[in-house]
C-alpha cells in the first residue's frame, strides 16, 4: 500500500472518530435523559474530636482554631470537592441553583450545616445574573433544619419508643453473647481508656475520638496499636446494625427519611413538585440507617463524606429507582442491590418491599406506655 493510501485511511479513521465524538456529545446519556429526581444523603466532613475519654492525652486540648467537634480544613475542602463531583456528574440535569428546584436539609449540628454549605459551594458556583461579587464565585443557600432534640428525620432524637426498643436489644441474649465473645477487647479498652466499656456504642465513642485525632496527625497512645483501627472499627460498626436490629427499630430510625424520599419521588411522578435535587447533610448513622432500611448496608464504618445517591428514572413503562453509595470522596459510587427487587427496580416495587419499614404516624409510634426513655443509653456524639 502506498503512502497516499495510508494518508487516506488515516483521514477516514480520524473522521469517523470525530463524528462519533460529536455524536456522543450531542446525544445525552441515558442517565441524564431518563433522570427525573435526585436525592443525596451524606455524612459531614472530617472533624476534630466531638467527645473524649478519661485517659485521653488530648483531653485538655482546645483544637484551635476549630474547637471540639467542628470541621477541619480538610473537612471543608472534601465536601466542596464532592459538590464539584456532583456538578461534573449531574450538572446537565440539575442546572443552575434555584430554590424552586433544589431543597437542602441539615441537622442542627454545626459540622453538618457547614458541610452542607461547602457541598453547595462546590455544586452551585454562581453564573451570569447570580454573580453578586465577581471576586467571590459563591452564593448563599438556605438550609432546612429541625431542633436537634426533636430531629426525627436525620438524627431520630425525641423518640422514647426507639430508646426503649434499643435497650431491649442491648439486653437480649444474642447481643450479650456477642459482647461476651469480645470480652478481652472490652476489658482492655476499659483498663486503658479509663471508662467503662460495656457495648459497641462505648467502643465507637472511643474509636471516633481516635479517628479524629489521627486525622489531625496527633500521636495516638501506645496502647492503641494492638486494637486500633481494625479491632475497634469492626466492633464499632455493629452500632449501626443494633440501631436497626429489627423492623420496629428501622421504622423509627431509617424509616422516616426513607419514607420522605419515596413519598417525594411519588409526588414528583404525579407532577406536583418541581424539585430536581434534594440534599440531606447528616452524620454516619444518617447514611447507615437509611441504607439499612433498604437492606443494602454492609456492616462497616461510614467514611467522612459518605454519600448515598437515590436516582428516580423514567423507564419504558414505569418509574425506576437506582441507589448508589459513594463511601469515599476518592472513589466512584457503586450500585446498591435492594434485596427482593429485580434490576432495574421499580419505585412501586420498592414501596411494596419497604411497607413494613416505613412509619405511619411517627408521633404515635414514638410513644411509650411506661417508663422513661427520653435519653438513648450510651448515646454517642453524632
Amino acid at each position: 500500500m502506498n503512502s497516499s493510501s495510508h494518508q487516506t485511511l488515516f483521514i477516514m479513521a480520524g473522521g469517523v472518530a470525530l463524528a462519533a465524538l460529536l455524536l456522543s456529545l450531542a446525544v445525552p446519556s441515558r442517565t441524564t435523559n431518563s433522570l427525573k429526581q435526585l436525592h443525596v444523603v451524606f455524612r459531614h466532613g472530617e472533624r476534630t474530636p466531638a467527645s473524649t475519654y478519661p485517659n485521653d492525652p488530648y483531653i485538655n486540648e482546645k483544637f484551635l482554631p476549630y474547637g471540639w467537634g467542628h470541621l477541619t480544613k480538610v473537612g471543608k475542602m472534601n465536601p466542596y470537592k464532592q459538590g464539584q463531583w456532583m456538578r461534573d456528574t449531574y450538572g446537565d440535569f440539575i442546572g443552575a441553583y434555584s430554590t424552586d428546584t433544589v431543597e437542602v436539609h441539615s441537622t442542627e449540628v454545626y459540622r453538618a450545616q457547614m458541610t452542607a454549605g461547602a457541598f453547595c459551594a462546590g455544586l452551585f458556583p454562581p453564573t451570569d445574573d447570580q454573580i453578586w461579587n465577581k471576586d467571590l464565585l459563591w452564593q448563599p443557600v438556605p438550609l432546612n433544619m429541625q431542633p436537634i432534640q426533636h430531629d426525627r428525620l436525620l438524627l431520630t432524637r425525641g423518640c422514647p419508643k426507639f430508646n426503649q426498643l434499643l435497650s431491649e436489644v442491648l439486653e437480649s441474649k444474642e447481643v450479650k453473647d456477642s459482647i461476651l465473645k469480645n470480652k478481652e477487647l472490652y476489658d482492655y479498652l476499659t483498663e486503658k481508656s479509663g471508662t467503662n466499656v460495656r457495648n459497641p456504642y462505648d467502643v465507637e465513642d472511643i474509636y471516633s475520638t481516635l479517628k479524629a485525632e489521627e486525622g489531625l496527625n496527633l500521636k495516638l497512645p501506645e496502647w492503641t496499636k494492638s486494637v486500633y483501627p481494625s479491632k475497634m472499627e469492626k466492633e464499632s460498626a455493629k452500632t449501626f446494625t443494633l440501631n436497626t436490629y429489627k423492623d420496629d427499630l428501622i421504622r423509627l430510625k431509617g424509616g422516616p427519611l426513607l419514607k420522605k424520599i419515596l413519598n417525594d419521588m411519588q409526588i414528583k411522578i404525579e407532577g406536583k413538585d418541581d424539585h430536581k435535587l434534594k440534599i440531606y447533610s447528616g452524620h454516619d448513622a444518617t447514611v447507615a440507617n437509611l441504607l439499612r432500611a433498604l437492606g443494602t448496608w454492609e456492616e462497616q464504618m461510614p467514611a467522612y463524606n459518605a454519600m448515598a445517591i437515590f436516582e428516580l428514572h423514567q423507564g419504558d413503562s414505569d418509574f425506576l429507582l437506582k441507589v448508589k453509595l459513594r463511601n469515599s470522596t476518592m472513589q466512584d459510587p457503586y450500585d446498591q442491590k435492594i434485596p427482593g427487587c429485580p434490576d432495574p427496580c421499580t419505585l412501586s416495587k420498592v414501596r411494596e418491599l419497604m411497607a413494613m419499614r416505613l412509619p405511619d404516624d411517627l408521633d404515635k409510634e414514638c410513644q411509650v406506655t411506661e417508663g422513661s426513655f427520653e435519653v438513648m443509653p450510651d448515646a454517642v456524639q453524632p
